[in-house]
């Protein structure tokens, strides 16, 4: 296990550096304007009956949903969040901070209910809009969010804009708990007795910068932890973003970079309510968008929100909210109920004697968690599942559609390529990287890693399971729901890949 990276010669060095942080914020904003330049006029094509036809020929949606985002999930399989620590809206934000009110967030907003709520949105809007199909709108979104970081950072302190409206973070900080690395202190009595707390507060200090003869001294302040962790508190990996800026900041040089094992953090309990609410969205609108590779069975999901719609009277639109709150809401309760009702089960006390015991003698009886609580908890142990769930979808995606990739560099636009392709002939279409026969052999063995990992991490967790019911219920419960997500994901990939 590698224990400390900070140590290492050259290496260590390297990750102290901010430079490497500045240039990566600066490249990847850049990038994001040239998306937004890229995609903010294209829509369609006049005279082409095809509505979409930029749909992944188009520069900016090529970058946004076919690289950006399979690259932040695939960096959060090893590092959790150290995406944040590179984002340049994130980056936006914490600029701004330094110029603005840097007022706190108010109690009410300061937990995960605005950040779902936004989630559920963008689902809705990808359902009514396609905002994923059109260069147009998908420029739309980002400027939204460049917009937003600016003005919440005008009025809020440090990084209110992912707290309030990045789901990305939140994802990130569900998947941390799995990843490999982690940053901790080395020795906490040295944190003890450190009394200036340089490594979150910053402080100021002296640079010296000098040309030739002259010599100028420059009294500036060092960053501050961008999410104002203390690290000797820290006990999981979910808010750290592994910026570092802690470690450049100790005087005593005591954090520590290093390995640990997978599942480390994977403990019930330690999800807030709200928290837990995120997670059980993520269930629902993953296990909804993942379907879309076995037509009959997403159809038997949508089957009773369309019924309700045509009930109503409800056009698109309304069917598409209803379609919404259904995978959002309903899905991952139905997914999760028979693990729920097995902990009631568990819960359940025969007892053969004929007459009540005395007052005195009554057991006392434990505090049982509530419903969501519960839920939260048995949803829990899916995330690696999830995290295989989101890898998938993401290979398939940048398989199926990077060969659209050269076009693109070619013509930002799309509009030539597309013509070149599919009216004059003149290119031939972009094949897959992957063959087809190959493919679902790795996709199957990610969900596989996905599947076994979530039932060592109900295993692990077989003591804290035990909280909510007997410890055999507990884990039995919690494996139930992995067992039924687990055959409905790989049971999907096998129906579509090795029996079509």
């Amino acid at each position: 296990m590698l224990r400390n990276l900070l140590q290492w010669r050259g290496l260590g060095a390297l990750l102290l550096s901010p430079w490497p942080l500045r240039l990566c914020r600066l490249g990847l904003f850049a990038l994001l304007l040239g998306m937004l330049a890229w995609g903010w006029h294209q829509h369609a094509i006049p005279g082409v009956a095809v509505p979409d036809p930029l749909m992944y020929g188009n520069l900016t949606t090529q970058l946004f949903w076919v690289w950006w985002m399979f690259a932040v999930v695939l960096l959060a399989l090893f590092f959790g969040r150290a995406w944040c620590a590179v984002c340049p809206v994130g980056w936006l934000n914490e600029v701004m901070a330094r110029f603005g009110l840097a007022r706190p967030l108010p109690g009410w907003l300061d937990n995960f209910v605005p950040v779902t709520l936004t989630l559920v949105l963008l689902q809705l809007a990808v359902y009514l809009f396609a905002i994923h199909r059109y260069p147009d709108y998908t420029a739309r979104l980002i400027g939204l969010m460049l917009l937003l970081a600016l003005l919440l950072g005008l009025v809020f302190r440090k990084r209110a804009f992912c707290s309030l409206f990045c789901p990305a973070g939140a994802v990130l900080g569900l998947y941390a708990r799995i990843a490999p690395w982690q940053l901790r202190v080395a020795d906490e009595a040295v944190c003890a007795g450190c009394a200036g707390r340089e490594c979150v507060s910053g402080g100021r200090h002296w640079t010296r910068l000098s040309l030739g003869s002259a010599v100028l001294y420059w009294h500036g302040r060092r960053r501050e932890c961008p999410v104002d962790l203390l690290p000797p508190e820290v006990r999981d990996s979910s808010a750290c973003q592994l910026c570092l800026q802690c470690a450049r900041n100790c005087p005593h040089q005591n954090l520590c970079l290093g390995g640990r094992g997978w599942l480390a953090d994977l403990v019930p309990g330690s999800l807030s309510v709200s928290e837990n609410f995120f997670l059980l969205v993520l269930l629902g609108l993953l296990t909804a968008n993942f379907t879309k590779f076995y037509v009959e069975l997403r159809e038997t999901i949508f089957w009773l929100p369309e019924q309700a719609a045509a009930l109503l009277g409800w056009e698109t639109a309304g069917y598409y909210l209803l379609a919404t709150l259904w995978v959002t809401l309903a899905l991952p309760v139905l997914l999760l109920l028979p693990g729920w009702l097995l902990l009631k089960l568990g819960r359940l006390r025969f007892d053969p004697q004929a007459e009540p015991p005395a007052a005195a003698g009554l057991p006392v009886a434990k505090e049982e968690p509530g419903f969501r609580a519960g839920l939260g908890a048995l949803a829990l142990p899916c995330l690696p599942l999830l995290l295989a769930a989101h890898l998938v979808m993401g290979l398939v995606k940048v398989n199926a559609k990077a060969g659209f990739l050269p076009y693109a560099l070619q013509d930002p636009s799309g509009v030539k390529s597309y013509l070149a392709m599919n009216v004059m002939q003149l290119a031939p279409p972009p094949g897959i990287l992957i063959p087809l026969d190959l493919l679902k052999w790795l996709v199957l063995a990610i969900l596989l890693a996905g599947f076994a990992g979530a039932l060592l991490a109900v295993r692990r967790m077989a003591d804290r399971l035990g909280i909510l019911s007997s410890s055999r219920f507990g884990q039995g419960a919690a494996g139930l729901v992995v067992l039924c997500c687990g055959a409905l994901y790989i049971g999907t990939v096998v129906q579509w890949l090795f029996l079509r």
